[in-house]
């Protein structure tokens, strides 16, 4: 009868952390990106310039994190960490770019679409830049970035592309 009782007052082994289900959303990233896109005249510049940069992403293991590498002209130009704030609700990227800047963003996702935003600093004046993402296809995304400044209602395009996954 002892043996019954002892097996019924062990501690119950902790569970192991799981990601959040709000993470699987990203999945459609994994693998390789090419992108590509241009530049739009606005009050933040000129516009006409022509960019392209290669991503890398793939999970961390464990699958909280999404680690993202990406490249310009060859060379790795940011490394990204993005996640999901069960308190906020929100998810998070953070970037560490070759420059020496830390960017902070957050997000949130629907069924095909990703919206992020962050607050930045343009020509020593505060803005608030934000990223729209729209799959269009399995393997592929058109992308919006705009700015507005701190204290405006009004957002300007800055730039406009596409994402497609090379591998």
């Amino acid at each position: 009868m002892l043996l019954f009782g002892l097996v019924f007052a062990a501690p119950a082994l902790p569970q192991k952390p799981q990601p959040s289900p709000e993470l699987k959303k990203q999945d459609f990233f994994v693998g390789s990106w090419r992108l590509e896109g241009t530049t739009k005249q606005s009050t933040f510049g000129p516009g006409g310039q022509k960019f392209e940069s290669r991503e890398d992403l793939e999970w961390m293991p464990g699958g909280f994190f999404l680690l993202v590498h990406s490249y310009s002209g060859g060379k790795l130009d940011s490394i990204t960490v993005i996640g999901y704030d069960l308190r906020e609700k929100v998810f998070t990227h953070t970037s560490f770019t070759s420059s020496g800047q830390t960017e902070l963003w957050k997000g949130t996702a629907d069924n095909d679409s990703w919206t992020w935003t962050r607050d930045a600093t343009v020509s020593g004046k505060s803005v608030v830049e934000r990223l729209a993402i729209k799959k269009t296809s399995p393997d592929s995304y058109a992308f919006v970035v705009e700015m507005k400044p701190g204290d405006s209602a009004t957002w300007s395009i800055v730039a406009e592309g596409t994402g497609a996954k090379t591998k």
